[in-house]
Parts: structure tokens; sequence; C-alpha cells
């Protein structure tokens, strides 16, 4: 992990003069001055600092808080552990890692913000509960000098700094192709969504979408909101069985939600009859695809999306511009593919 981490870092700070259309922008020289873009306020720092003062910069204190979605999930949890190993990589980096205490909470994400920007932060690195909801707080980091970076999650903002992270309709889009494929273009389907309001869960899913229309012979039976959340994809799955007689593919945009229809399949006797596939990775997801519980699962490495983050906002607080959008890339894991993950 320490050396994908250290790839990342070097790769972010070796090409700023190579990838300024994709990646990061070129550092101006000594000998010119660029003027910073607007989407990079950096406590009165500008693109066009020169060599000896970038090197000044680098000897500051920088304060970042780094916000997800949930302290109980291990995916979120995992995401603070790559955040955590990026800092250890920079100089005179201080990172504070929080997440409301109610999970999926977007108005405790805004205090943990607002108190981000009254201790003085530099930065502010969130997971948005809410991608419209969580405006506001950018806007009030702007307003403040603060930056503020998304990985994983999109905020609706033209004042983030940048987004890092897969492209979720290519993901929902990648997923139903799998599946279709693996039902042979025909049968019946359920698709577990996410969380209204959400910028993950409504691109996959619209991915999803996109991709069973392009088969005349599946059928989409049923979309439902499982909210991330395990006992309610149960639950859900439970209504689904006892509503439809012929269920061949069940979809997810998240593990958690398959992991409790899993286990209402079972139940009911009808594990066999449906092809399941789902998004994330952990040691669950890797025991239900080698038992042929899962067909397939997608990886969207969340501990680069978050080294990725941190890294832009070192960058963009030491007078280099930061790309908008820098998409991570997305891996499908099936049981061919588990070796790679399990040691």
């Amino acid at each position: 992990m320490l050396r994908k981490l250290l790839s990342i870092t070097l790769a972010l700070i070796m090409v700023v003069t190579a990838f300024s259309g994709c990646a990061i922008a070129s550092q101006p020289s000594q000998a010119e001055s660029t003027p910073a873009d607007s989407n990079t306020p950096s406590k009165g720092q500008t693109a066009g600092a020169d060599t000896t003062e970038l090197n000044q910069k680098l000897g500051e204190e920088i304060n970042i808080v780094f916000i997800v979605k949930s302290m109980q999930m291990p995916f979120f949890l995992s995401m603070i552990e790559g955040a955590e190993a990026a800092a250890k990589l920079l100089p005179n980096v201080n990172i504070k890692c929080v997440g409301p205490e109610t999970p999926y909470s977007v108005e405790e994400q805004i205090q943990i913000i607002e108190q981000a920007i009254t201790d003085g932060a530099d930065a502010v690195i969130c997971t948005p509960a809410d991608s419209t909801a969580i405006v506001p707080a950018v806007e009030k980091c702007k307003a403040a000098g603060v930056l503020f970076a998304t990985p994983n999650t999109k905020a609706y903002s033209d004042d983030v700094l940048t987004y890092t992270g897969v492209q979720n309709v290519e993901v929902g889009y990648t997923l139903g192709k799998a599946l279709a494929e693996k039902l042979g273009g025909k049968g019946n389907v359920v698709l577990f969504d996410g969380k209204a309001g959400n910028s993950t869960g409504e691109e996959r899913t619209e991915g999803y979408k996109q991709a069973f229309a392009e088969y005349p012979d599946i059928k989409l039976l049923d979309v439902q909101p499982g909210d991330w959340n395990r006992e309610l994809g149960m639950s859900i799955m439970e209504n689904w069985l006892q509503k439809y007689d012929k269920i061949d593919g069940c979809a997810s945009i998240a593990k958690d939600m398959t992991m409790g229809a899993l286990e209402a399949a079972k139940a009911a006797g009808r594990l066999e009859e449906i092809t399941f596939v789902t998004f994330d990775v952990d040691n669950d997801v890797f025991e239900a695809i080698r038992a042929g519980e899962i067909y397939c699962t997608g990886d969207q490495g969340e501990k680069s999306q978050a080294a990725t983050a941190i890294m832009s906002v070192y960058l963009a607080l030491n007078g280099y511009n930061v790309a908008k959008v820098q998409s991570l890339p997305l891996s499908i894991v099936t049981v061919d593919d588990l070796d790679k993950y399990i040691s």
C-alpha cells in the first residue's frame, strides 16, 4: 500500500509539466507569472509563484480536515487509511479525519466543515452525504479561502477544487453489461439504488439503466433505494422474492445491500436462480465471489481516491493548478481475479 501511495505522490509531483490537460497544470518558471485558476483559492496564493516562494510555502504547516460519510462503514475507514498514509508522505501536513456520528448525516458534515473553517483549516476534503445539500458549506469554504475537494462523491458546485474518483455512470454501465452478458442477454433483473441526493448512487443507477436498455430481453422489474444498508437490502429483497416468481439477476450500486440480499435469497431457497453483481471490495465480497454467490464486483480504489485528493490540495496550496476532475480507473473483479486481492 505504501508503495502504491508513493507512486501516486511521485506521479502527481513529477508530471506537473506534462499533464496540464488531464491531471495538473505546469508550474510557472521564475521568468513568467500565470494567474491561478478561479477554482483554486488558497489563502491568497497564486499559481504564478516563483521557485523561491514555493519553497517558502513548502516550509509552512498545512492543516487538512478529511470528512467521510460514516465512521461505522469499513469502506470509509479504508478511505481514511489512504488519506492518513498520503499525508505522512508530505512535509508539514497535519490531517484530522472525522465523520458524522449519524451515518450519512449531511447536517453533521456541514457542522464539521463550519468548525474546520473556524479552526483555520487550509483545506477540507469531504465525501458529501448529499451532493446538493453540501453546496452552502462549499460556498462558506470559498468565502473563507479554504480549499474544498471531493473524493468518491461529487458536490454539485463549481467551487470545488477537484473531484477524485471513478466515473460512476461508467461503473453502473460496466457492471450492468457484465450482468446482462452473464444472463445471455435475457432475464428479469432487480436493482438496488443508493440514497436520494447522492451523486454516486444516482450516476451508477443511470449507468445500469443505460446498459440494460441495450438488451431488449432484459426486463428491469424494480429499482429500490437501499440506503447503502445491509438490513434494508435484506428487507427489500424479501419483498421482491415474494412479489416476483422469477428473478434472474440482482444488481447493486454498493456491496452492503447485496450482502443483505444474499441472506434473503438463501433463506428463501432461491439463491441458485439469481446472479448477483455489486460494487466495492472487502473480505465478505471476496468470500461470496469464491463461493459462487456473487458473479462480480467493481473495485474503485478508495484509498487512492483519498490519497489523490490529499496530494491535490497540497499542490494547490503550494501554487499549482489542479484539474477539476481526476478520473481513477475502475476494475472488475471475478473469481479469476481473487488471487490479486487475497494473499
